[in-house]
């Protein structure tokens, strides 16, 4: 005996969406043959299954509750390892619609089938990628999200893979260099807390993980109530509240530990990004209950926006937060460069502006404008505060190899171009031949103040915080070290000019 199940999607019109019919004959007993056709909707709206032979248990001539996709996967065995490259190109070309390329779209969901298979070594660049489609899919009003049942496999399959690359990649508490850090802090409890908090998304992202197309509606529709939604906003708002009392203190060492602070949060929004995005797929992919589903992605935004709240202060300069922005490198915070990295985001950097580092400078001071940096000679001599505005005054901010975003540079000498300017041991700025170490390396935090010429701070590397300031004595002026930076306000801003 044979029979024909068609299922159709009343939402769908020809060439858009997807669903499933099935060429059904039954054997003897209490299992059924399935013959999966075609994965093409018809012209009379009906759309048709195929690449898929599976015998199964009986299939019962009603299915109710159960997503078309959820069907197909149930009966067909088609896992996310299968997916269908024509399926997802189909779905991209919607999603891309408006002229793009069919080569685009081809190598678009090439990417997205190849998330599936992520390793260590790229998770972040292809966390990145799956965020991004995610961004797209929930932000396209002309294309129901439904519409993306493939996509959204893909990208549960990955955030799977994802979580248990990063588990097994994560040092012991006593060996992380976070945990580590706020210990030498005096921070047991809140590294207990957090420790407990990492632990737990993991365990959540893993059993989400488990949370396959067969699942029953009740245990879909469940998912966000075991997020642990007011753990993690609790523990990062009040992070977020001990960051932002220690970024305006003027001590070394809140500085250091507002660092570390951040490091944590965003090692935590990343973490949240990836369970709760792992949340929201398989609830959208299963399509039970589209209001609950809603409120997951409305989680996810809030949370972006409270971590972009964050992002804003750690990036946005000021006086009060120089001696922060003199000992925050981004690029020794692994887990803030991992969360620019998920979103994409291009934070200010001097070192990147390729005009301001091939042009030749003044660098003069704001108090007396007058004054400019002056090397004297290209070999041990102090450097010292001119009128001059001769070759000897003119020098290039050369960014040090790897740190361009974190704003570090050599200054050196126009006039004599093997000499840069470093610090000796006294805090006196001196000439030196040859590329110096990090006693010849400087942090430049551009100021922020509101469209008028920009005011910057320079800091050593070796010495942090030593700021450098115009120092006059007895009619004469010399560029040395100071770390009393309110006493000196006024003598360590510096304005740079193009020559």
């Amino acid at each position: 005996m044979q029979q024909n199940y068609g299922i159709t999607n009343n939402n769908a019109t020809p060439g858009d969406g997807m669903s499933f019919s099935f060429d059904i004959t039954l054997n003897k007993g209490l299992h059924t043959t399935v013959h999966c056709v075609s994965l093409m909707l018809g012209g009379s709206g009906k759309w048709w299954a195929q690449e898929a032979v599976k015998e199964v248990p009986r299939l019962p001539t009603t299915e109710p509750n159960l997503s078309l996709v959820s069907l197909y996967m149930k009966y067909a065995h088609i896992g996310t390892d299968q997916i269908s490259m024509e399926g997802l190109e189909k779905e991209l070309q919607k999603l891309f619609a408006g002229g793009t390329p069919d080569d685009y779209v081809k190598c678009a969901a090439k990417k997205l089938s190849d998330l599936t298979g992520t390793d260590v070594a790229d998770v972040f660049q292809k966390l990145a990628y799956g965020v991004d489609i995610l961004s797209k899919l929930t932000g396209c009003s002309t294309v129901p999200v439904l519409s993306f049942t493939l996509s959204l496999s893909a990208l549960s399959s990955m955030f799977k893979k994802i979580g248990s690359n990063l588990k097994s990649a994560d040092a012991p508490v006593e060996e992380d260099s976070i945990f580590v850090a706020l210990e030498r802090y005096g921070d047991s409890e809140l590294t207990a807390e957090a420790a407990c908090l990492v632990d737990l998304l993991f365990i959540k992202n893993a059993y989400f993980g488990e949370i396959n197309e067969q699942a029953h509606e009740n245990i879909v529709n469940s998912l966000e109530d075991k997020f642990p939604t007011n753990d993690i906003v609790k523990f990062m708002g009040k992070l977020k509240v001990k960051t932002h009392e220690l970024l305006t203190t003027s001590d070394l060492q809140s500085a250091r530990r507002a660092s570390v602070y951040i490091n944590l949060y965003f090692r935590l929004a990343n973490l949240r990004t990836i369970v709760l995005w792992q949340v929201f797929c398989i609830k959208q992919r299963s399509n039970y209950d589209q209001q609950s589903t809603r409120g997951v992605l409305a989680m996810i935004n809030e949370g972006q926006k409270s971590d972009m709240e964050v992002m804003r202060y750690v990036t946005e300069t000021s006086f009060q937060k120089a001696v922060f922005h003199t000992i925050f490198q981004p690029t020794e915070n692994e887990n803030f460069m991992n969360f620019i990295c998920i979103h994409r985001i291009r934070i200010p950097s001097l070192g990147h502006d390729k005009k301001f580092c091939r042009q030749k400078h003044f660098i003069r001071s704001s108090k007396l404008p007058d004054y400019r940096f002056e090397m004297m000679s290209p070999k041990t001599d102090y450097i010292g505060g001119s009128q001059n505005s001769s070759f000897a005054c003119k020098f290039y901010l050369e960014p040090v190899r790897n740190r361009k975003l974190d704003g570090i540079f050599y200054m050196r000498s126009v006039k004599w171009s093997d000499s840069y300017v470093s610090m000796d041991k006294d805090g006196k700025c001196v000439s030196v031949s040859d590329k110096p170490g990090t006693e010849g390396q400087w942090k430049v935090v551009r100021l922020g103040n509101e469209g008028l010429l920009p005011q910057f701070l320079f800091s050593s590397i070796k010495w942090p915080c030593k700021f450098l300031f115009l120092k006059s004595c007895w009619r004469t002026f010399s560029i040395e070290g100071t770390e009393n930076l309110k006493a000196s306000k006024e003598n360590c801003l510096w304005e740079i000019l193009d020559v």
